[in-house]
């Protein structure tokens, strides 16, 4: 993993720049699309399953290589990101995705799904997805997290739009004819990026070691990643298979995308809530209690009750978009306030690993268990399942009554800022050791 530092002096020329705010409505678009047609695998999974003739095991394979394909891009291109840049890697990443959206239409067996939807699309949309994110960061400082707010809500109207979008699609052009319409919109992230323009190309970087194991030098940041995984697997069967689940409980194919279009609504209002209420919001004891243990629970226990019906199945999507909101925003501050903001990247790094696992490991273990059992309530029952684990794994670390404080090492222990203790006071000062304000590539 590598860690991009630039000096604070660039990061504060031209903060009053209005070009900024072109560039973070460039982002916001960059994630719509990326994680609107991302986290529509459940719509896919239902396509491929009906004109390919196979269970959902086989089909479960093409969202679940998407999903990690993109997570492991970001981790591995990175040396790309940084050498060529932010506008060079969204604009290569939108080539790519739409040449392997393109080439989807063409395919006649389902393998070939494998390479052009999976593999090719997902490098293209891990090139374009983090450095988006860069972009953003090397235009602000003072105002950087109200930015980069913006920017993810991207991610929540994506979700809540495609869906709905790839639904009339298929009505109106077929499966074919709408990756053929996808793979123009891909080609939009070429817009993006183009508008992604460097900030100043006097930037002095700093490269941390390539795999760098500075993060896991903190055990508490194991626990993260344990954490993390469960997460992954959980919301990766969950993304994957409600619309199948909703039509085996009755409903229709029209109705069923609406319910992906419900999760990402929850959780950009999620998302939303927590990042105004401040760091603090989503690390008091009752927030957290409330927010992951117990709409984990709720999530596992109750699902095949909710989704007897078309207004339950709104309401479990509701239930898990809003965790989802609360568990990211909350995995971000607890990974700054872990490792401190200079490890972040490196952190980060390691948490897409795990995120690239569990999605690879979550569709097809799930389409296994339908497969054997012949009942969709055991999937969610698994996924909910995962969620639980990784609120609860996430809590034990949180707390320092575990007593874990004492088996951090020491000399990571002076770069990050204490889990639970203030996090906004300190902040300011730890940048120094590197010379600037860090940035995710």
């Amino acid at each position: 993993m590598i860690g991009v530092t630039v000096l604070s002096k660039v990061m504060t020329r031209g903060e009053e720049d209005g070009y900024r705010w072109v560039v973070v409505i460039a982002a916001f678009f960059t994630q719509f699309i990326v994680c609107g047609i991302t986290y529509s695998v459940g719509v896919f999974q239902i396509v491929f399953r009906t004109n390919f003739n196979h269970d959902d095991f086989d089909t479960s394979w093409i969202g679940s290589i998407l999903l990690y394909t993109t997570a492991l891009t970001s981790i591995v291109l990175r040396v790309f990101m940084a050498k060529f840049g932010c506008r060079i890697s969204v604009m290569t990443g939108g080539v790519v995705a739409a040449i392997g959206m393109g080439l989807g239409m063409f395919v006649t067996e389902l393998f070939h799904l494998y390479l052009t939807f999976g593999v090719l699309v997902g490098i293209g949309f891990g090139l374009a997805c983090t450095p988006s994110i860069m972009a953003v960061e090397q235009y602000f400082h003072k105002q950087r997290i109200q930015a980069l707010g913006v920017v993810l809500g991207g991610v929540g109207l994506g979700i809540v739009t495609f869906p709905i979008l790839i639904k009339h699609l298929l009505s109106m052009f077929s499966w074919r004819g709408t990756m053929w319409i996808l793979s123009a919109v891909c080609l939009n992230l070429c817009v993006c990026g183009a508008l992604m323009t460097p900030k100043d190309k006097r930037k002095e970087i700093h490269l941390l070691p390539l795999l760098s194991c500075l993060p896991l030098k903190n055990i508490i940041f194991h626990g993260m990643c344990i954490a993390n995984l469960f997460w992954s697997f959980g919301s990766t069967v969950i993304y994957m298979y409600i619309p199948a689940y909703a039509i085996d409980s009755g409903s229709d194919f029209e109705t069923t995308t609406f319910l992906i279009s419900c999760v990402g609504l929850s959780s950009f209002v999620s998302r939303m809530i927590f990042a105004f209420m401040g760091h603090n919001s989503t690390l008091d004891d009752m927030t957290s209690l409330l927010c992951s243990v117990g709409l984990g629970v709720v999530v596992t226990g109750i699902c095949p009750m909710l989704f007897e019906d078309y207004a339950g199945q709104v309401g479990y999507c509701i239930l898990f978009g809003f965790y989802t909101g609360y568990w990211t925003t909350f995995l971000g501050q607890a990974t700054r306030e872990l490792l401190g903001p200079e490890c972040i990247a490196l952190g980060n790094g390691y948490l897409s690993f795990m995120i690239a696992l569990g999605s690879i490991m979550g569709g097809p273990s799930a389409g296994l268990l339908v497969k054997e059992e012949g009942e969709f309530k055991y999937a969610f029952y698994l996924a909910g399942s995962a969620l639980l684990w990784s609120s609860i794994i996430m809590l034990l670390f949180k707390y320092q009554s575990c007593g874990l404080d004492s088996l951090v090492n020491n000399n990571l222990n002076e770069q990050k800022q204490p889990l639970v203790n203030g996090y906004g006071e300190e902040h300011k000062d730890s940048k120094s050791l590197l010379g600037g304000e860090p940035i995710l590539v």
